[in-house]
């Protein structure tokens, strides 16, 4: 928990989805134009927030369908606790823009200039979300004889690899690629900034999990290092129909 008002517990992962929800508005509002997208703010507005409802969604869905799939028909109310915690940022992205692909069509926007436009303050606001999991001590690392190895009480006495701060330098790294690539030229083709998101997400993760505990295993990959191969090959995928 992170703080308590009038009696209601707001957690630290509560705090990292309201940080992110408003820097994609503030963000997605200064560089609408830069884009070349002419929306209105509350037209926008109503995007984000459906974006922010349906990755929570796709999250809590995907947490369940991609590690524990029997969940479904053994204990369906499970999925309704989202305080229990459990989230998956593929199922969460999946859900997102298959919203933002309806959304678009009906109001005749580029979809892949939205995409570009948001990848950027989701690369921040995962940032925010990984320090919230080393906070709670979630998503812990496998055990580590190494000195800046951390102890999860709440999981055993042994020093683990503090995989979610991996995750942060990993996002962190992954928002300075796409800043970079944004300031360095602001005329880049559509579709580009979220293919270079796809890519790298799924390239530096897939290594990550190599020292993260698997929520589970398919043939020698746990489900999300095969999860991360799926979305790298959807960015190079991607990347040769649109010619990048």
């Amino acid at each position: 928990m992170a703080i308590s008002i009038l009696g209601l517990d707001v957690r630290w992962y509560g705090l990292a989805y309201v940080l992110g929800f408003f820097f994609a508005l503030w963000f997605g509002q200064r560089h609408l134009k830069t884009f070349g997208l002419e929306i209105s703010k509350p037209e926008f507005e109503n995007m984000v927030f459906g974006v922010f409802f349906s990755g929570v969604l796709g999250g809590r869905i995907g947490e369940f369908l991609f590690y524990s799939p029997s969940t479904f028909w053994t204990n369906p109310v499970e999925i309704l606790k989202v305080w229990h915690g459990g989230m998956s940022i593929h199922g969460g992205l999946l859900l997102a823009v298959i919203f933002l692909v309806v959304f678009c069509r009906k109001r005749k926007i580029p979809i892949f200039k939205i995409l570009d436009l948001l990848v950027i303050p989701l690369a921040i606001a995962l940032v925010f979300g990984r320090l919230a999991n080393f906070i709670n001590g979630e998503l812990v690392g496998v055990p580590t004889d190494q000195t800046w190895g951390v102890v999860f009480p709440h999981v055993d006495e042994f020093l683990r690899h503090p995989s979610q701060l991996y995750e942060v330098v990993k996002n962190f790294v992954l928002a300075g690629i796409l800043i970079f690539c944004f300031k360095k030229n602001k005329h880049l083709q559509e579709g580009f900034l979220f293919t270079v998101f796809l890519f790298f997400y799924g390239v530096f993760r897939f290594f990550i999990e190599f020292v993260r505990e698997a929520d589970g295993v398919i043939w020698f990959f746990s489900t999300g290092q095969v999860l991360c191969i799926i979305m790298a090959g959807a960015a190079i995928l991607i990347a040769r129909q649109k010619k990048l």
